[in-house]
């Protein structure tokens, strides 16, 4: 039998939504990833959820910019790491992205930055829900 969430009360919890509040999950990015993270424990673990919403603060300089990030999804089994679909932003801003994980731990990755003499600064939070 699949995990079942139980409430406070025992009982089984049903399609609900449940929230859990936004932590820091990178601060501070400056420039593309050189690789995949090291230990699990640099992702979200998403564990009984079925998305994990990153909030990005992002900060672009230099002419023509663009910032790809892209949800990387830990297969313990294979123990590496799964490209997800990449999301592209070519404006400084805030930004939700929401990834479906299905209880997998996920790792939000600068996978590219390109433009002319492109700038960044990212800080991202993330929450299951």
């Amino acid at each position: 039998m699949a995990d079942v969430r139980i409430d406070a009360n025992g009982v089984p919890k049903g399609a609900v939504i449940e929230q859990v509040g936004a932590v820091l999950h990178r601060s501070g990015v400056t420039e593309v990833d050189a690789g995949d993270p090291v230990s699990a424990s640099d992702g979200v673990d998403a564990a009984g959820f079925l998305a994990v919403d990153f909030d990005l603060d992002v900060t672009l300089g230099g002419t023509d910019p663009l910032l790809e990030v892209t949800p990387l999804f830990l297969d313990a089994v294979a123990e590496s790491w799964f490209r997800g679909e990449s999301a592209f932003f070519t404006s400084s801003g805030r930004y939700r992205l929401r990834t479906e994980a299905r209880g997998a731990t996920v790792f939000l990755a600068v996978t590219a930055l390109e433009g002319d003499t492109p700038t960044l600064d990212l800080d991202v939070w993330a929450s299951v829900s």
